[in-house]
């Protein structure tokens, strides 16, 4: 980086510090030449790094990284500008203010991140190289930078409606709730953000349901300069046997997101077509917003009150729980069961056709599981709730009361969309709602949780230690490096669980039950809530951001991305003793 660029850089830094001390309409020119010349900089410094670096070898992922931080800059300098003519906010009251020193904070860490990208640029390639070549890292960053990048565009004046809902925290929050599919809002969606801000919620909600790696994983299956041990790391994170095969699953489950989605949003327009509920959105973007943001299990929704107006509409609601449920029950298993459907149709069709083959026991669990949950959930909220958060419904029959328990049981497998006031549930009701949020959905899904098939093997082995056999599920034995793995999920997720928990308790002034159900919702990625979000404290909602970007990218994953490889594991046995427990 040259000195000039060096004096310039620091030099904007004071003057957007002295901004942020005494922030005025006076100081608003000066920021403005000053964030031009820091664009201006780091332009230059782009500019050279495309024409002096553009051969070496790792340094596309630099140029890209900088030219990100360039556009962002570019942002900011133009949502600075926008405040200066007073096209957002206004005059210079105390929401115009603080917009003002937001927008100077972000645009100076941004500056101060570019500059130390272009002082060590080799470095930096280094590491976005090994991040590549390691999907566990590459699925824990790429969720960070979709993440960074929505909260900066939710910050900018196009994303909001007006000045005063400027805060780049509730941007994050907000940004890290859609990416990781939880539904958790400190702000109010449909009046917060604009069409474009309801557009980056939902960019982030669909790239985090159908997985950031999956999109990676299909760039690379693909890409004529990969290398196949990159492949072949990708195929095994997406449990792939070759590059073929993974090729055909990161393909399949792209189209059958979309298929589901579309067939999904078809319905719901069909419902919602002029309806008055609507207001001034029109039937198909509410559609489409919705169905996205059910089938991934986001739980986001553009209706005051979520799915309350709606309480009474079985069609919508039943629309919408399909697809949760679909959502939840995992790509591979949705894959096999319509291979499986289609060979018993062919079946039907043409007596000599071979009969189709078993359900695998992953898709047996899978479903058994699901089935049984759903179940359970809705038989103890209708118990639970009947003269309390159910009592609106009676008025029309037990129907709706069995519906709106049947939904709220569907929901509390990670997708948070709620049909009555959960505030006023009751203290079992809100601890049965927790057990359910941790168990979540199924692997390979757009769920979180510790998923289905972990508590069906903790059960199975808990099972067979109290009859003294083997571990058995569905007539097969368990692998020990499954229950190994499933022993590691639970212990750690109830770890963090409690860890978070008891920082919530010490920075937020709520009842105990109404912060466990918080911070249960968003590690396990659901988005329920008993109405306590938005008034978090700034320590409350970083918090909470963490546990669902925790829950989301899994701690198994994180363990995998930091811990040593199988490559590297001692070939030796060491001595075993025995240890008593219980």
């Amino acid at each position: 980086m040259s000195i000039g660029s060096v004096l310039v850089l620091l030099v904007a830094l004071g003057v957007v510090a002295l901004d942020v001390a005494v922030a005025s309409s006076w100081t608003g020119l000066i920021i403005v030449f000053a964030m031009a010349g820091v664009t201006l900089a780091v332009a230059e410094e782009v500019r050279q790094m495309i024409f002096a670096r553009r051969k070496a070898a790792g340094m596309g992922g630099v140029l890209w990284f900088e030219v990100s931080l360039l556009l962002a800059l570019l942002g900011f300098l133009l949502a600075r500008t926008l405040a200066l003519t007073g096209q957002f906010g206004g005059t210079i009251e105390a929401s115009g203010i603080a917009a003002l020193k937001t927008y100077d904070l972000v645009f100076a860490t941004l500056a101060a991140v570019a500059g130390g990208l272009v002082i060590a640029p080799e470095r930096t390639g280094h590491v976005l190289l090994n991040m590549s070549q390691r999907p566990a890292m590459m699925l824990i960053g790429s969720f960070a930078a979709m993440i960074m990048v929505g909260s900066l565009l939710l910050t900018l004046p196009v994303s909001l409606t007006e000045a005063a809902h400027t805060s780049y925290v509730d941007s994050l929050f907000t940004m890290a709730s859609a990416v990781c599919v939880t539904g958790l809002t400190v702000n109010d969606v449909p009046t917060v953000y604009t069409p474009f801000g309801q557009g980056v919620i939902l960019a982030g909600i669909q790239l985090g349901g159908v997985g950031i790696m999956t999109v990676a994983a299909l760039a690379l299956a693909f890409s004529n300069n990969s290398s196949l041990q990159s492949q072949l790391r990708y195929a095994a994170m997406l449990d792939a046997r070759t590059v073929a095969d993974l090729r055909k699953i990161v393909v399949g489950i792209l189209a059958g997101t979309f298929v589901v989605e579309a067939i999904g949003a078809l319905l719901l327009w069909f419902l919602l077509v002029g309806d008055p509920r609507l207001g001034e959105h029109s039937a198909a973007w509410m559609a489409v917003f919705h169905a996205i943001s059910a089938f991934c299990n986001a739980g986001f929704s553009l209706f005051p009150g979520s799915i309350t107006q709606f309480a009474g509409e079985f069609g919508v609601q039943t629309v919408i729980m399909g697809l949760i449920v679909l959502g939840g029950l995992g790509f591979p298993v949705m894959v096999e069961l319509v291979r499986h459907g289609w060979r018993r149709l062919v079946r039907l069709v043409k007596r000599s056709a071979p009969a189709p083959a078993r359900l695998s026991l992953t898709t047996r669990v899978v479903l058994s599981m699901s089935l049984a949950l759903i179940v359970a959930g809705t038989v103890a909220i209708y118990a639970l709730e009947f003269s309390n958060a159910l009592a609106p419904a009676s008025e029309q029959g037990f129907g709706r009361r069995f519906m709106a328990a049947l939904f709220a049981s569907v929901n509390t497998r990670t997708a948070g969309f709620n049909s009555y006031d959960m505030a006023v549930l009751r203290d079992a009701t809100i601890l049965v709602t927790c057990a359910l949020m941790f168990i979540g959905g199924s692997p390979a899904s757009t769920a979180g949780g510790i998923k289905t098939t972990t508590l069906a093997t903790v059960v199975a082995a808990l099972r067979a230690e109290l009859r003294g056999r083997e571990p058995e599920l569905g007539g097969r034995a368990i692998a020990p490096e499954v229950l190994r793995k499933a022993t590691a999920v639970l212990v750690m997720m109830s770890g963090i669980a409690l860890t978070i928990i008891l920082l919530l308790t010490l920075t937020e002034d709520q009842p105990f039950l109404k912060l466990s159900l918080e911070a249960i919702s968003a590690l396990a990625t659901v988005g329920l809530s008993t109405g306590i979000t938005g008034s978090l404290t700034v320590a409350g909602k970083l918090i909470i951001s963490g546990a669902m970007f925790l829950g989301r990218v899994g701690p198994f994953t994180i363990a995998l991305a930091v811990g040593e490889s199988a490559a590297t594991q001692p070939r030796y046995r060491l001595a075993r003793e025995d240890l008593p427990v219980g």
